[in-house]
C-alpha cells in the first residue's frame, strides 16, 4: 500500500493529474497518458467485487464525503485511469464505492488496487498501512516532498430531542504531513515547527511576515508554511523527526 501512496503522490506532483479543492481537473495530453487510459470495455474491471451493504438504521446526517449521491469523477485503479466513474466515499466505513452503469448495484473497491480519485473537486488517496494498521482514505491537500492531507474520523453518537433518541455521525477533521513513510498530525504553527526544527527561526519569521492564521485559515496556513520549508530545504526530506506519528497520538 505504501508503494501505491508513493505512486499517487508521484503522478499528482509531476502534473499527470491535478486537483486541489477545485472543480476543474487538468489532464495531460492524450499521447502522454495513453498507457494509463482504458477503453470502455475495460471498465468492467471496476464492477467486480463485493457489493455495498446499506445501513440498517437511519441517521440525522450522512457519513459520505461531501455529498450523499454518487458523483462522476476520475479514478486511478490498479494503475489504470478511468474517467467519468460514478463514485461515493463512505468516511465511516472507509469504503470507496462505484456505481455500475445500469444503476442496479454498487461495488466496494479493493483498497489494495486503489491509487487515487478526483471526487467532488478533491483528490482522494490511500494512507500508509504502517505499524500494522490499515490504510485509510484521506484527502490530499498538497502534493510535493511533504504532502499535506486531511483525515476524517467518524463515530456514531446519539442525541435526544424531546422523547426521541436519534443516531448521528460525529465528524472530526484532522490535518497531517507525510514524511519518511509516516503521517504526523499538525494543527498549529508550533506543531509544524516541531516537525521541522532545523528551520524553526526561518519558519517563525515567514509565518509572522505573512500573517499566517492557523485558527481561521488552517489549511492555507499549513500549506504555506510547508511550501516554504520545502523551498528552504531544497526539496530534501529530513532523516530524523522528533514529532510523534499520527497513530501513536490516537492510541
Amino acid at each position: 500500500m505504501r508503494n501505491r501512496f508513493i505512486f499517487a503522490i508521484f503522478l499528482l506532483s509531476s502534473g499527470w493529474l491535478w486537483a486541489q479543492e477545485q472543480s476543474t481537473v487538468n489532464v495531460p495530453a492524450d499521447a502522454v497518458i495513453s498507457n494509463y487510459m482504458t477503453g470502455a470495455d475495460a471498465y468492467a474491471a471496476l464492477y467486480t467485487g463485493k457489493t455495498e451493504v446499506p445501513y440498517t438504521i437511519s441517521f440525522t446526517n450522512h457519513p459520505y464525503f461531501e455529498t450523499v449521491g454518487y458523483v462522476k469523477g476520475t479514478l486511478c485503479y490498479n494503475r489504470v485511469v478511468y474517467k467519468d466513474v460514478l463514485m461515493r466515499l463512505d468516511l465511516y466505513k472507509d469504503e470507496m464505492t462505484v456505481r455500475s452503469p445500469n444503476i442496479m448495484y454498487s461495488i466496494v473497491l479493493d483498497k489494495e488496487k486503489f491509487d487515487y480519485a478526483i471526487l467532488n473537486g478533491s483528490t482522494i488517496i490511500n494512507s500508509i498501512a504502517d505499524r500494522k494498521t490499515n490504510g485509510k482514505y484521506i484527502v490530499l491537500l498538497k502534493a510535493g516532498t511533504y504532502p499535506v492531507v486531511k483525515i476524517h474520523n467518524l463515530r456514531i453518537m446519539k442525541e435526544q430531542t424531546g422523547l426521541v433518541l436519534r443516531d448521528f455521525f460525529s465528524i472530526e477533521q484532522q490535518y497531517a504531513i507525510y514524511s519518511n513513510g509516516t503521517l504526523y498530525p499538525v494543527k498549529s504553527k508550533n506543531s509544524i515547527l516541531k516537525l521541522f526544527p532545523d528551520r524553526k527561526k526561518e519558519l517563525n519569521a515567514y509565518a509572522k511576515l505573512h500573517n499566517l492564521d492557523f485558527s481561521k485559515r488552517t489549511v492555507q496556513s499549513i500549506i504555506a508554511l510547508v511550501n516554504h520549508y520545502e523551498t528552504l530545504s531544497g526539496g530534501t526530506q529530513m532523516t530524523q523527526i522528533s514529532a510523534k506519528p499520527i497513530n501513536e497520538n490516537q492510541k
